[in-house]
C-alpha cells in the first residue's frame, strides 16, 4: 500500500521513538529515523518530508533552535513541524509556537490523537495539491500567528480577569465568531456562571446560571468532553431556554478548560461568519487555546490560594499577639488605617510619587498588621504588666522586633518573592528604630530605616498614645499630636510628621470610629512623656 506521508522522526528516547514510529507506520506512513539535530537538518533537505517530528531536547541541538533553522530553510520553511516534550507547560508551548512549530505535545501522546494530528496534515497537503490549499494554508498561518500573539500576551498577564478576557477575544478572532463566552463554577461548584463574554446580551450573561451536569455547558464541565453542535436540532432533549439563547446561531462548540488535575470552566464559541462548520483543524486550535487558558488560570488560582494561606497564617499570629497585648480587636485596623493615610499623603509629594504607588499601598495594607507579631514570644508577666517596665524587662520586650522579623522571614523562606511579606519583615524589624539612630534593635538612622517602617512608627505610636493600655489611660489627640511633633527629626522622619499634620483631622475621625468598646473618653491628665513613649514598645 502506498505510504500516506514521508515523516522524519528525531527523538532521543528509544522507548518514545519506538512508540511514535510504530504508530506512524501502522497508518502506512514512511518513517525516517534520525539521531541528532544536525542529521535532521541534513536529511530534511534531501528527503523533502511531509512532516517532521522532533524532540524538545536533542543530543546536539536545542529543539527550539532546530525548529527555527527548519523554518529558515528553503526546503522546509512550510513543512509542518511537531515537537514533543516530557512535560508541556504554557511557557514552553509559547516558545514552541514562536519557534515555528505547528503542534507541541507530550511525548506520552495517545496514539489515536497522534493519528488524528498527522491525518489533518495529510488532508491539508492533499487539498494544497488540488489547488485549493493556498487558502487552507493561508488560514493556518493566520490562526498560528494569532495563537503566538495570544500566548505572548498571556505571558505578561497575572490577573484572572485579564486571562479570560484575552482567551475570549483570541478565540473570537481565530474562529471569526461573533459570540464567545467563558463560564466558570461558583464557590460550591454546583452552577456555572459567565465569567466573560463577547456578543452576548449583558443582562442575560449576568443572570445566567447553569447547573453542573445539566444543559450543554453543564455537561461539558461535568464530563470534560467537548460538544460540537451543527444545528439547533442537535441540542439535547433537556436543553433549556439558556441553551436556546446561547446557541441561537449554529454551528456551536463547547470545550472544557481542563488541566491534568481538574476542569476549571468551559469555553463556548458560536455565531461563526458565514455559518462555517468547525473542521477538525479548527477544533485543534480551539482546544489548544482552551488548554493554554486552563493552565494559566490554574496557575493564578493556585498562587492566589497560596497567598491566602500565607495571609491566614500570619494574620492569625498577628491577632494572637494583639489579643495578648491589650484585649482589643481594633488596634491592627487603626494602625493600618493610620499608616495608609500617611502613605497616601506622602504620595502627593513629588519626592515620593515614584516610590509610593498602588502596589506599595496594597503591600502596606497587608504588612502593617504584622508589625508586632514578635510579641507572641514575650512572657505575659512583662507584656501585661500594669506599670512601667524595669530596664531588664524593657530589654526583653525589645526583642520582639527581631523575633517578629525572623518569624516573617521563616515564612518568606517558603514563599520567596512574596512582596508584602518582604515589606512586613522591614516593618517588624524597623518600626522601633529612631530617625536619629537612638532606636532599636539595630540603631540605624534616617533613610536607612525602610520607608514602610518609618510610616508605621508614627501610626503605631499615635495609636498607643490615644488608647488605653494596662499601665495608662488614653491621651487626648492634642497631647499625642504634640508629642509626635516634638519628636520630629528625633524619633520620627520629619517628612512623615509633616504628612501627619496634614491628616490630623482624619486621624481623629478614624480613632473615634474604631474606638475600642472598653475605652473611656480620653483622660485629660497630662501623662508623662516617658510613660507615653513606653506605650509604643
Amino acid at each position: 500500500m502506498k505510504s500516506a506521508m514521508t515523516i522524519i522522526v528525531a527523538v532521543g528516547d528509544p522507548d518514545t521513538r519506538t512508540a511514535l514510529t510504530g504508530t506512524l507506520r501502522e497508518d502506512h506512513h514512511a518513517v525516517i529515523v534520525v539521531d541528532s539535530g544536525a542529521e535532521l537538518l541534513q536529511t530534511s533537505v534531501v528527503e523533502s518530508p511531509d512532516l517532521i517530528i522532533l524532540d524538545r531536547r536533542l543530543p546536539d541541538l536545542d529543539g527550539f533552535d532546530c525548529a527555527r533553522r527548519l523554518r529558515a530553510g528553503l526546503n522546509t520553511q512550510s513543512t509542518p513541524v511537531f515537537m514533543i516534550a516530557g512535560a508541556v507547560t504554557p511557557q514552553e508551548t509559547i516558545a514552541a509556537l514562536a519557534a515555528g512549530c505547528d503542534h507541541y505535545f507530550s511525548a506520552a501522546i495517545d496514539p489515536v490523537e497522534l493519528g488524528l494530528r498527522t491525518r489533518s496534515v495529510v488532508r491539508m497537503r492533499g487539498e494544497a495539491s488540488e489547488g485549493s490549499g493556498v487558502g487552507v494554508l493561508g488560514e493556518h498561518a493566520r490562526v498560528m500567528t494569532l495563537l503566538v500573539d495570544f500566548s505572548r500576551r498571556l505571558a505578561g498577564v497575572h490577573e484572572l480577569s485579564a486571562v479570560i478576557e484575552e482567551a475570549a477575544s483570541s478565540a473570537a478572532q481565530m474562529m471569526c465568531s461573533r459570540r464567545v463566552s467563558i463560564m466558570m463554577p461558583d464557590d460550591d461548584e454546583t452552577h456555572l456562571t459567565v465569567a466573560t463574554s463577547l456578543g452576548v446580551d449583558q443582562a442575560f450573561a449576568t443572570d445566567f446560571r447553569c447547573r453542573v451536569g445539566e444543559g450543554v455547558a453543564g455537561r461539558v464541565f461535568a464530563t470534560e468532553e467537548r460538544v460540537v453542535l451543527e444545528s439547533r436540532s442537535a441540542l439535547p432533549p433537556d436543553a433549556d431556554d439558556h441553551d436556546g439563547e446561547f446557541f441561537s446561531s449554529m454551528p456551536s462548540i463547547v470545550v472544557p478548560l481542563s488541566t491534568s488535575e481538574r476542569t476549571i470552566g468551559v469555553l463556548s464559541i458560536t455565531g461563526r461568519q458565514d455559518h462555517k462548520p468547525f473542521t477538525p483543524l479548527d477544533i485543534e486550535y480551539i482546544e489548544l487555546v482552551a488548554n493554554i487558558t486552563a493552565a494559566m488560570i490554574e496557575d493564578i488560582l493556585s498562587r492566589a490560594a497560596r497567598d491566602q494561606s500565607h495571609d491566614s497564617i500570619v494574620i492569625a499570629l498577628a491577632k494572637l499577639a494583639e489579643y495578648r497585648d491589650n484585649d482589643t480587636g481594633k488596634h491592627l485596623d487603626r494602625v493600618t488605617r493610620f499608616a495608609l493615610m500617611l502613605a497616601e499623603q506622602l504620595r502627593t509629594e513629588q519626592s515620593y510619587s515614584g516610590t509610593i504607588d498602588d502596589g506599595f499601598l496594597s503591600d502596606l495594607t497587608r504588612a502593617v498588621p504584622l508589625h508586632d507579631i514578635g510579641k507572641v514570644a514575650i512572657p505575659d508577666q512583662i507584656l501585661l504588666k500594669p506599670g512601667r517596665l524595669t530596664e531588664q524587662e524593657m530589654e526583653v520586650m525589645r526583642t520582639h522586633a527581631d523575633i517578629g522579623a525572623s518569624t516573617i522571614q521563616s515564612i518568606l523562606d517558603h514563599a520567596p518573592g512574596t512582596r508584602f511579606l518582604q515589606v512586613a519583615e522591614q516593618i517588624a524589624r524597623g518600626h522601633h528604630e529612631w530617625y536619629d539612630g537612638n532606636g532599636y534593635p539595630n540603631g540605624i538612622s534616617g533613610e536607612a530605616i525602610p520607608l514602610p517602617a518609618r510610616i508605621t512608627a508614627i501610626a503605631d505610636v499615635y495609636d498607643a498614645l490615644t488608647t488605653r493600655r494596662p499601665y495608662k489611660e488614653p491621651m487626648p489627640h492634642e497631647k499625642a499630636a504634640s508629642i509626635i511633633l516634638g519628636a520630629s527629626g528625633l524619633q520620627f522622619d520629619p517628612a512623615i510628621v509633616a504628612a501627619f499634620q496634614k491628616q490630623e483631622s482624619r486621624f481623629i475621625e478614624v480613632a473615634a470610629a474604631l474606638r475600642d468598646d472598653f475605652d473611656a473618653s480620653p483622660d485629660p491628665i497630662d501623662t508623662e512623656h516617658a510613660l507615653a513613649t513606653q506605650a509604643s514598645v
